[in-house]
C-alpha cells in the first residue's frame, strides 16, 4: 500500500499545473487519489491507499491530502517521487490519462454520482468513512471494463500538448507535431474534452 500523500505527490509530478496551492487543485488531487484507489479495490478487491477516506461536501478525501496540500507545502512540485509497484503505476496511469484533464467540479460531481457517497452524505459534516467494501455491482464492472481498456497501453510512448486552450494526445514515435500541424491545430474551436491525434494516409485525423 502506499500513502495518500504518496499518490498525490505523484499526480503533482505528473501535473505541474496541480502544484498551484488553490482549492480547486486541492479538490481535483484528492478526487484523482480517490479514483485510484476505487479502481484499484474494484479490481484487486483491497485498498491501494492505506489513509481512510472520508466524506466532505465535495466528496471523497483523504484528509492527510487537504491539509498537507493547504498549510504544508504538499502542492510543492516534488524533483522525483519514490518508485511504486507495477500495478500502483498503472493503476495511477489509467486515472490520469482518463481525468487528469478534467476540471475539479467535474470530477466533484462524478464522485457525488456514486454509492460509496451517497450512502454517507447524509452524514456530513461529521466526515463519515468511504467503505469500499460497500461498491455496487455497476461501480465495479465499470471500473473493471476502464482498467481492461486501458491496462495494456503503454504511456510512456504518449505526448500531450495544449494548443488554443484545447488537450491533445499522439504517439510520440508515429506522429510527428509539426509547425504547420500546430498551426492548423491553433485555429480550432474548443472541444471541451481531449482529442487523439494520428496520420492516416498523410491526412490528420483528430479523433
Amino acid at each position: 500500500m502506499i500513502t495518500g500523500n504518496e499518490a498525490a505527490k505523484w499526480f503533482i509530478f505528473h501535473n505541474p499545473e496541480l502544484a498551484s496551492g488553490y482549492i480547486d487543485e486541492n479538490i481535483k488531487v484528492n478526487k484523482l487519489v480517490y479514483f485510484s484507489n476505487l479502481m484499484y479495490h474494484c479490481v484487486h478487491n483491497k485498498d491501494m491507499i492505506s489513509d481512510d477516506f472520508v466524506a466532505f461536501p465535495n466528496g471523497p478525501v483523504v484528509y492527510a491530502i487537504y491539509r498537507d496540500y493547504r498549510y504544508n507545502g504538499l502542492n510543492m512540485f516534488p524533483e522525483m517521487v519514490n518508485p511504486l509497484e507495477k500495478e500502483q503505476e498503472k493503476i495511477l496511469n489509467i486515472i490520469n490519462f482518463v481525468y487528469g484533464d478534467a476540471l475539479a467540479d467535474k470530477l466533484v460531481e462524478e464522485s457525488h454520482s456514486h454509492s460509496l457517497w451517497k450512502r454517507v452524505k447524509s452524514m456530513i459534516p461529521n466526515n463519515p468513512k468511504i467503505d469500499f467494501e460497500d461498491i455496487d455491482d455497476a461501480l465495479i464492472e465499470y471500473n473493471k471494463n476502464l482498467y481492461k481498456a486501458y491496462s495494456e497501453m503503454d504511456f510512456s510512448k504518449i505526448a500531450k500538448e495544449k494548443i488554443n486552450g484545447n488537450i491533445y494526445y499522439y504517439m510520440k514515435d508515429e506522429f510527428d507535431l509539426t509547425e504547420d500541424i500546430i498551426q492548423r491545430l491553433s485555429s480550432f474551436e474548443p472541444y471541451g474534452e481531449p482529442r487523439f491525434l494520428e496520420m492516416i494516409s498523410g491526412e490528420l485525423v483528430v479523433a
